[in-house]
């Protein structure tokens, strides 16, 4: 994260905005105490850094003494969900969410954060996260498996299907997208007071040949201050999905994508809703490990079991 310089110049740019003399200023998953020590060094008049990992204190208390703001950060070792803290704080930054983003955990936390420390007119960073989805054009395909082999993989590329493909830095680079990107969901961190319900978020696109896309790219546009975004397309930090399909040979046509982020049963489709008689193709992991079972229920094979070994004497 601390290579990651849109994230980092985002984050930077909102605390030098929003702190004063006058910000109490919490840091909740404080890492290695960047932020906290930024916003002493900005002069606020109350910083505190919270965080998990005891590995981490020291780096926090080694760089305040490097940055000469020592004595004015108050460092707590604890899950902020344990932590009970004096007063309210103006600026509250929180990168806690992991990979799951939007989450009931992830919700939960932020609502209890943002009601037992946030004062009034306080904010929170980030304060929003929108998802957006967009088609890819057939010629950003996956690595081919087995790389530099001439052997035919079809049935292992059809299990592949059934999961979202992390995108590298380096193919984020020369993403061009097919149409526009259109949001799925998003959460507004200072009002939000439930967790969203993880059912199928979707979005259509009108286009001139459906055929000539074979993937869809989903990515988060994070606001942290007014006017200041960290799309994480250029993020270093933010991992990126590609969900694959298999070409549709049909030219004008609306091409429907939906997504469901429960993490026990994820799942997602693709369909064209101005061609009804064309099948919807629906993927998930529980779709790859049922066929990769009864395929092998099907194979000719010989199975050796374990010998029992005498057990060593010690």
């Amino acid at each position: 994260m601390l290579s990651d310089g849109p994230r980092n110049r985002a984050l930077r740019e909102s605390i030098e905005k929003l702190v004063t003399a006058d910000t109490a200023f919490l840091d909740v998953g404080a890492g290695t105490g960047v932020w906290a020590i930024l916003a002493a060094k900005l002069g606020a008049k109350r910083v505190v850094a919270v965080e998990i990992e005891e590995s981490l204190i020291p780096l926090i208390h080694k760089h305040a003494l490097e940055n000469g703001v020592a004595d004015r950060i108050e460092i707590i070792h604890g899950n902020i969900d344990d932590v009970d803290l004096d007063g309210k704080f103006d600026l509250i930054v929180a990168e806690f969410f992991g990979v799951d983003v939007y989450g009931e955990k992830t919700i939960n936390s932020f609502v209890g954060l943002r009601d037992r420390y946030l004062a009034p007119n306080g904010m929170l960073l980030p304060q929003k996260m929108e998802l957006y989805a967009a088609p890819l054009p057939v010629g950003h395909t996956s690595e081919k498996y087995p790389a530099e082999v001439p052997i035919s993989t079809a049935f292992l590329k059809s299990l592949l299907l059934n999961y979202g493909v992390v995108t590298t830095s380096e193919s984020r680079r020369t993403l061009e997208f097919a149409a526009e990107p259109k949001r799925l969901t998003g959460v507004d961190y200072n009002t939000i007071t439930e967790p969203l319900p993880l059912v199928s978020y979707s979005a259509e696109w009108d286009l001139n040949d459906v055929s000539k896309i074979n993937s869809f790219m989903v990515f988060s546009i994070t606001e942290f201050a007014s006017g200041i975004e960290l799309n994480s397309l250029d993020s270093k930090t933010w991992i990126l999905l590609k969900y694959d399909f298999v070409p549709i040979q049909q030219k004008a046509g609306t091409i429907r994508f939906s997504l469901n982020m429960d993490p026990e049963h994820s799942n997602w489709s693709v369909s064209l809703p101005s061609h009804p008689e064309i099948p919807p193709q629906s993927f998930a992991p529980v779709f790859a490990f049922t066929r990769a079972k009864m395929a092998h229920a099907a194979t000719p094979h010989k199975k050796v079991r374990a010998k029992k070994r005498a057990a060593t004497k010690e």
